[in-house]
């Protein structure tokens, strides 16, 4: 019997039987149904109990988008949405709804079964609960003058976009600290990240240049194909990835920047995700002089890294995701 059953929902034919055998390329997983639209997708969800749905977004009848709120109310599962990067700003709003992560359709690829085999392996153990949107409402406040300038650097992974737009919104309107996020994403769709979190955020966003200066009230994210870093003078550099790079980009890379950088006035921020990247950067910011923050278990979608850095003893304070906005909102 297999330890993991899957439900695809996929219209296009050609893509569900790619789907198909690249997932049971994998002996321990079993594709137990496919649905052909939204609609069918939360049915079968509710009759089959699968232990992962992958999704797709844009199916005639129901969209992916509506389905996952059905699903997520009603019979709540892991979900991977599997998108085109054209589609990216949509599929991080389907990550914003109960989704846990993103999957490129342009590696629907028989050389790429193991990649999709071992997310699958991962998120199909996440323990989901009954999905409440996130409030997008939060009118932040405006603060007056300010103590010096710091820097904060946020790590994160599995479950990230949905925890910053969470975070983010809390932050007053001309916040004066620049922040820099590494959040391990695939290639092609940061810039849809990018475009989706500036719909919530009171902040500029945008994605990190090589030679930009860091400036107060913007957010900086970084894209995958590099890791990025602050050097002297707050100027964004870029490092290429390296071969023993599990995710991407390198969380440790840019918090171990900021840490020697700017030492005591450097804050780190490790939210939701998977494996230990972060954990090491975390813990140089502390040494450094500088403050340590992460995600609670409670409103982590996987507790992973931050529960990593938490038990190094490196970690300041442990609070929950939206707590973090109004504690950072404070400094």
């Amino acid at each position: 019997m297999a330890l993991f059953r899957v439900l695809i929902v996929e219209d296009s034919v050609t893509a569900q039987q790619m789907l198909k055998e690249m997932i049971e390329s994998d002996p321990d997983i079993e594709v137990i149904g496919i649905a052909s639209n939204g609609k069918e997708g939360v049915e079968k969800t509710l009759e089959l109990k699968p232990d992962l749905v992958t999704m797709d977004l844009m199916m005639p009848v129901m969209s992916g988008q509506e389905a996952i709120d059905q699903i997520m109310q009603q019979c709540a599962r892991p979900i991977l949405v599997i998108s085109s990067n054209n589609d990216s700003k949509v599929a991080f709003d389907a990550c914003s709804r109960g989704a846990l992560d993103v999957f490129p359709k342009d590696d629907l690829d028989p050389d790429k079964c193991e990649k999709l085999t071992s997310r699958i392996r991962l998120l199909a153990k996440v323990r989901v609960i009954g999905h409440i949107r996130p409030k997008t409402t939060v009118k932040p406040q405006v603060i007056g003058n300010h103590r010096d300038a710091k820097v904060i650097a946020i790590a994160c992974s599995t479950g990230g976009p949905k925890a910053l737009s969470q975070m983010l919104p809390h932050l007053p309107e001309n916040f004066p600290h620049p922040i820099v996020i590494a959040q391990h994403i695939e290639d092609g769709f940061t810039d849809g990240l990018v475009e989706w979190l500036n719909q919530v955020c009171p902040q500029k966003l945008e994605l990190g240049k090589q030679g930009t200066r860091l400036a107060a009230n913007t957010i900086y994210i970084s894209p995958s194909e590099k890791n990025m870093k602050v050097g002297l003078g707050g100027v964004i550099e870029f490092e290429e990835r390296s071969e023993k790079d599990r995710y991407a980009p390198n969380c440790d890379v840019l918090l171990n920047s900021v840490a020697q950088n700017y030492g005591p006035k450097s804050v780190g921020v490790i939210l939701t995700g998977m494996a230990t990247d972060g954990v090491a950067g975390m813990k140089n910011i502390r040494d450094k002089g500088g403050q340590t923050i992460a995600q609670d278990e409670s409103s982590s979608v996987v507790y992973g890294m931050n529960r990593q850095a938490i038990e190094t003893g490196c970690i300041d304070k442990v609070l929950p995701i939206e707590e973090i906005g109004q504690y950072l909102a404070k400094l």
